[in-house]
């Protein structure tokens, strides 16, 4: 497919299906060596790390719930033992739960801001030092457009998506005179059963009304399309691109705010 990736070290969080699964192939197919991090959904982790291993590219698969500090700590450590560095970090582990206020009890909003929001937090913190020390790295977010315009029952996961959105601009301010930047990636409508192959529970990385006449393309988006323009973030081809929110939405959000 290319090289703009070549001989970059990523960590693709959330990788068994959907959006994470097709960063974790593109990102291979562009030259890129990929850990793929699962929790739930081992078997599809292991699926996705076992086909790049197929085509050819080097991979690594680690099982880790990326809420708790000390699970991110054993991807980090995995990582360098196989590959010695990181150089693209993409969090998109995620969950997806929509729940009205009257119903939305305490542990499912802790639940919905640790993988959603927390987990970027600790997967960044931990990768940072090893970008610093080469003066060059790229973290990029999955939020979702529910970060901009959300439903009914949408307030934790909205305001998970919206805190990834603050999280990337604080740390592009932060650490962008130091080589490392920090992009986040809004998704729309993604048809993520083009990349779930296998009859197992997965994780859901953006809610996905399914009419198709609420699009303004008349379509949904596949997780390949979510995919290039997260690898071109992560890429030299986005240089100067840095605190951004990207939105792969096929104008949905224009939609909303016309109606």
């Amino acid at each position: 497919m290319g090289d703009r990736l070549k001989d970059r070290i990523a960590i693709v969080t959330g990788s068994s299906s959907g959006i994470g699964k097709a960063t974790a192939l593109r990102m291979a197919d562009e030259g890129a060596a990929v850990c793929v991090v699962a929790n739930r959904n081992t078997e599809g982790g292991e699926a996705t790390a076992e086909e790049l291993h197929e085509l050819g590219h080097r991979s690594l698969f680690v099982q880790a719930d990326v809420s708790v500090a000390s699970d991110c700590e054993r991807i980090l450590e995995a990582v360098l033992s196989a590959f010695g560095r990181v150089d693209v970090l993409v969090n998109n582990a995620g969950i997806t739960r929509t729940q009205p206020l009257s119903e939305l009890d305490e542990e499912l909003w802790d639940r919905t801001i640790d993988t959603n929001l927390k987990s970027a937090y600790l997967m960044s913190r931990l990768v940072i030092p090893d970008m610093l020390q080469r003066g060059q790295g790229s973290v990029v977010n999955i939020s979702s457009v529910h970060a901009v315009s959300t439903v009914p029952g949408g307030s934790a996961y909205a305001a998970s998506k919206a805190g990834l959105c603050g999280l990337t601009r604080g740390l592009a301010v932060e650490f962008g005179t130091r080589g490392i930047r920090f992009n986040c990636v809004l998704p729309g409508t993604i048809d993520i059963s083009l990349h779930n192959r296998r009859n197992v529970a997965v994780d859901r990385t953006t809610w996905a009304p399914r009419r198709n006449d609420a699009q303004v393309m008349g379509r949904t988006g596949s997780p390949d399309e979510v995919a290039a323009a997260i690898c071109f973030l992560a890429s030299d081809d986005a240089s100067f691109i840095n605190g951004e929110s990207l939105t792969v939405d096929g104008g949905l959000l224009t939609l909303l705010r016309d109606h």
